[in-house]
């Protein structure tokens, strides 16, 4: 049977949901707000704890590397970023780049363009970074920068990088294989920071526009700058070409966003680089305006001028800030030259400037009792001993202690005559110990004349006469004689012939032997020089050094709304001459820096040097040259010295006559405290055509410490003459029978490792029996090791002094 559909429409299930795409579920839409309506998890919170503290932590590591003062209450942005604009070529242009990076960081209006254009060369400016080179995640440190182009001259690029957070290294945009990327002075710039301690570095390409062309051969140049930066300076420094404008601001978006280094031998102290300076000859008094750095200054400590000595604050000044990040709303202009002051020296807290020790001539005598005193003393049970120098007794950590009384057996005079005697009596091995006339001011003369065959010049030690033939002479042969001796004592090492005229136990009066270099013991208050009455003695340095640190901060951070760290401020520094001023290289702005206590006191400063490969001159002990440490210059003689290599309880520095090549070696020397630690550069007059003084080692401060032993070794020398298993006749190394007996307590070694000593003398010519711990062999050398202690030389120039003062007059 045939049945039809139903017309009616079933409604089915899925109807309502046609029109819409597949797979769409429909639900009720809520508010997000209303979804996280429950509290952060223990996780979120220790997140967000964490990310809070390293965002602290980064900013005060900004503040630290940037020179600025710890966070506290109402303290302001750190300051600058300090950029060295250092050319290495003379194709370099480090001041067009200057005016390109300020030209960038104006509004880009005409106006600010051509006030870029006329800035001055080798001034300091300050500019605030655009918006779009500013670090998003930095503190407000990243914002500005203080631009400064020194001359290409060592002196003044090194001052300017004692305060600078940026080597920016200008490079030519042409070199080869020929001509390299760095010339002359561009490597001695470059050694001399490397020296010193570089901060962060970054390199710009940036020439003349009449070299600076876009062509084939203007790439392959590019390339060869490119692998001598990065062998100089390594491949993670940057090189940027700064040719075009756009390339500028790629330059000036990496100056804001590179983390500065933090220096450790500034990081404790207050530093300025003086932006502007004023004197006034009438007062002499010295204004110095600029950004502080470091935990900041107070009048209660003295300061130092980079190359010009100490003074002392009067008066410290808040400036408005010439370079403001933006202006506060709702402020009143303030007039710009007003001060606030913030320190000023009072009455009665002037910091103390003694140097030396008062001369006390009593403390030299050592008498003995009369016939009366040992008549009335009868009753006594014991005689008192003879005096003689002792340690000083037990006192805080943090005092002062002076050097201890000296020996009437030893004066200055007698060792200065004892050496001159030694020295002139000695053979090959040893140079003269005092050389007045060699430290005289050279002239530049004639390379036709005054230079030897191998390039030296004769005339960089030279009075300002104009030398005779005779005197380049003398020179010439002067040289050679130093570089013969030099080769000598490195192959023969402090072998000393026996004068014949002389009789040995006179001439070696004041040596003597020790049973073992290391262990054998050493009073080191024993027969000490005149010298030593007037220097000052730590007992425990380590420990004032810090006490004197802490002391200078809380010093710092005790003034008006937590000390003056990253502002803008006036010093005014008072007893300046009016030579001063006048000896400042123009073009170099002044440096100054803080002082701890006690660093102007005169003691003997011990430092480890290394000589530099570069340096081909003959570097001899107790010679002058110029110390560069930390932020201070000066002119000082040392004494070299090699360093133990083992622990021992008596530890001993055996005096080297020349600091060879390759060595690390300790020099000592009188000069003001210096509180490690300090980076040291050690400048040598070299065989330039100028005459002038070059690097010639570089090292670090280690201490200071005047009972540190430097003990110089005078090695005799002889020869079998005949020899019997352990048993020989040893001859040349006296001449005389007295000679013999009176140096037989002694013991003697060989140069193949046998000890000995003497039995008896033999005959009338010096000939003597000696025993052996072993067999000897007929081409053995018989040696006789002799030592006595050494001084550094008295050298008033190196803090301020005159050179004829002597120990007692100073």
């Amino acid at each position: 049977m045939f049945h039809h559909r139903s017309s009616e429409k079933d409604n089915k299930p899925n109807a309502a949901g046609r029109n819409k795409s597949k797979g769409r579920v429909e639900k009720n839409r809520v508010s997000i707000k209303k979804a996280m309506t429950g509290t952060a998890s223990k996780q979120d919170r220790v997140n967000m704890l964490r990310q809070l503290r390293q965002t602290k932590k980064e900013e005060l590591l900004e503040r630290r590397r940037l020179g600025a003062g710890e966070l506290h209450e109402g303290s302001g942005p750190p300051p600058p970023r300090v950029v060295a604009l250092v050319a290495f070529h003379t194709q370099a242009d480090a001041l067009s780049l200057k005016r390109q990076i300020l030209a960038s960081c104006g509004n880009g209006d005409t106006a600010s363009a051509a006030a870029a254009s006329v800035v001055a060369p080798h001034i300091p400016v300050a500019a605030v970074l655009p918006p779009w080179a500013r670090a998003s995640d930095r503190s407000a440190g990243s914002q500005r920068v203080l631009l400064v182009d020194p001359p290409r001259d060592t002196l003044a690029v090194l001052d300017v990088a004692k305060c600078a957070d940026i080597i920016l290294c200008v490079m030519g945009p042409q070199a080869s294989l020929e001509e390299p990327a760095f010339d002359a002075v561009g490597y001695r710039l470059l050694t001399a920071l490397k020296s010193q301690g570089l901060p962060v570095v970054i390199g710009a390409i940036h020439g003349p526009e009449d070299i600076a062309k876009p062509s084939k051969k203007s790439a392959e140049g590019r390339k060869f700058v490119n692998r001598y930066f990065t062998t100089e300076l390594g491949a993670e420094t940057k090189l940027i070409p700064a040719t075009t404008e756009q390339e500028v601001k790629t330059l000036v978006r990496a100056l804001g966003n590179f983390t500065p280094k933090d220096l450790t031998w500034r990081r404790d102290r207050g530093y300025m680089l003086a932006q502007e300076a004023e004197y006034s000859s009438a007062e002499g008094v010295l204004c110095l305006r600029g950004y502080v750095r470091g935990p900041g200054l107070s009048c209660k400590h003295l300061i130092h001028l980079t190359g010009h000595g100490d003074f002392t604050l009067t008066r410290i000044s808040k400036l408005r800030d010439p370079c403001p990040l933006a202006a506060p709303r709702g402020s009143i202009e303030v007039d710009s030259n007003s001060e606030n002051v913030v320190d000023e020296l009072k009455p009665g807290e002037e910091p103390n400037a003694d140097r030396l020790q008062p001369y006390d001539p009593t403390t030299a005598e050592q008498t003995w009792p009369t016939a009366e005193e040992l008549a009335t003393s009868q009753d006594s049970e014991m005689m008192p001993p003879p005096p003689r120098p002792r340690p000083p007794p037990a006192r805080p950590a943090i005092a002062m202690i002076p050097a201890p009384a000296i020996g009437s057996e030893t004066t200055a005079s007698d060792i200065h005559s004892e050496t001159a005697t030694e020295d002139a009596t000695m053979g090959g091995g040893e140079g003269s110990e005092s050389d007045g006339d060699e430290d005289a001011e050279s002239m530049g003369t004639g390379r036709s004349i005054a230079e030897t065959d191998d390039g030296w010049d004769v005339s960089s030690n030279m009075t300002m006469e104009v030398p005779t033939s005779e005197v380049i002479e003398a020179e010439k042969r002067r040289r050679e004689t130093l570089l013969e001796r030099s080769r000598e004592e490195l192959e023969f090492p402090d072998e000393v012939d026996t004068p014949l005229e002389v009789p040995a136990r006179e001439r070696f009066q004041k040596y003597r032997g020790l049973k073992s270099w290391r262990t054998s013991a050493w009073d080191p208050y024993e027969d000490l020089p005149v010298e030593y009455s007037r220097v000052w003695e730590f007992e425990a340095f380590a420990s004032t050094a810090r006490a004197f640190r802490q002391q200078f901060v809380d010093d710092c951070w005790a003034l008006e709304d937590g000390g003056i760290s990253s502002l803008y401020c006036a010093v005014y520094i008072r007893g300046v001459a009016p030579s001063v001023f006048e000896a400042q290289q123009r073009g170099v702005p002044f440096v100054l820096s803080s002082m701890f206590e006690c660093e102007q006191k005169v003691s003997v400063v011990h430092s480890t040097v290394c000589r530099l490969k570069e340096f081909t001159e003959v570097i001899k002990s107790k010679e002058e040259v110029e110390m560069h440490c930390g932020f201070r210059r000066l002119v000082v003689k040392p004494t070299f010295s090699e360093i133990p290599r083992r622990a021992s309880t008596t530890k001993k520095y055996k005096f080297s006559r020349f600091l060879h090549e390759g060595i690390t070696a300790c020099a000592s020397f009188y000069a003001p405290v210096i509180f490690p630690p300090c980076r040291l550069l050690m400048f040598a007059r070299g065989s330039s055509e100028s005459g002038g003084m070059e690097l010639a080692a570089s090292g670090n401060i280690t201490g200071a410490d005047p009972k540190q032993l430097v003990i110089k070794r005078a090695m005799l020398t002889g020869y079998p003459f005949k020899v019997h298993k352990s048993r020989g006749v040893v001859r040349f190394m006296f001449f005389n029978p007295a000679d013999v007996r009176w140096f037989k307590p002694v013991e003697l070694s060989t140069k193949k490792g046998l000890r000995g000593h003497i039995v008896e003398s033999l005959g009338t010519h010096g000939y003597m029996k000696c025993r052996f711990s072993a067999g000897i062999k007929q081409d053995d050398t018989v040696c006789m090791n002799l030592y006595k202690r050494v001084y550094p030389k008295w050298y008033p120039p190196a803090w301020g002094g005159r050179i004829e003062d002597s120990p007692e007059t100073a």
